[in-house]
């Protein structure tokens, strides 16, 4: 079979999409992010100017942890798919790439290789969908929409600072939730404690 005669999959306008979220969308987690707590006696954040409020930046912490699970569940499942047709994860985005730009002629992939990315494209798209889908209602569990979580990402990415930031906030809330549990904890003990001696004074 000619490459000229060969009936490439058309995934251009689906795999944009791909490659679209998963530069976007496969969000890493915000803790590998962390960065030593800085020693000062002031509130190092004092001076400082974020274009998103604390709830908006928690709220895309937790989104973002979701987020980050689902697509490596997604990729995982691309790689085991594009394996099943007997290519390697990046051999599929090499010729994926060349498709889109009408490049599959030169003659770097063989007419095998084609055939495999021609019968492997419909699942991974497939996939991509279900994982976009998801992604999404996560995101809007936490009462955001896409564009505003991309939109928080992209600037995370880009400031330093914010990722700092983010990281300080979600410490601050597992303190504060350690605190609280302690001091439920403490409330309990003291309840129990009231009651024992109400027992043995009755």
């Amino acid at each position: 079979m000619s490459f000229a005669k060969m009936k490439i999959f058309d995934i251009s306008k689906y795999f944009l999409m791909l490659l679209i979220i998963m530069s976007i969308g496969i969000a890493f987690p915000v803790m590998a992010q962390e960065a030593e707590e800085k020693a000062e006696e002031e509130d190092p954040w004092a001076d400082k100017e974020f274009p998103f409020d604390d709830e908006t930046l928690l709220s895309f912490f937790d989104a973002n942890q979701e987020v980050s699970a689902v697509n490596r569940q997604s990729q995982e499942q691309i790689r085991e798919t594009v394996q099943d047709f007997g290519l390697t994860h990046e051999r599929f985005q090499q010729i994926s790439r060349a498709a889109q730009m009408g490049a599959l002629q030169d003659g770097a992939f063989s007419a095998e290789e084609v055939e495999a990315f021609n019968a492997a494209a419909p699942q991974v798209t497939a996939i991509q969908r279900e994982n976009q889908t998801m992604m999404q209602t996560l995101v809007e569990e936490y009462d955001m929409t896409m564009q505003e979580y991309r939109n928080i990402l992209m600037e995370f990415r880009r400031d330093r600072d914010l990722q700092q930031y983010v990281s300080h906030l979600a410490r601050e809330r597992a303190r504060e939730v350690i605190l609280e549990e302690r001091r439920r904890e403490a409330e309990r003990k003291m309840e129990e404690e009231r009651q024992r001696q109400e027992e043995e004074n009755s």
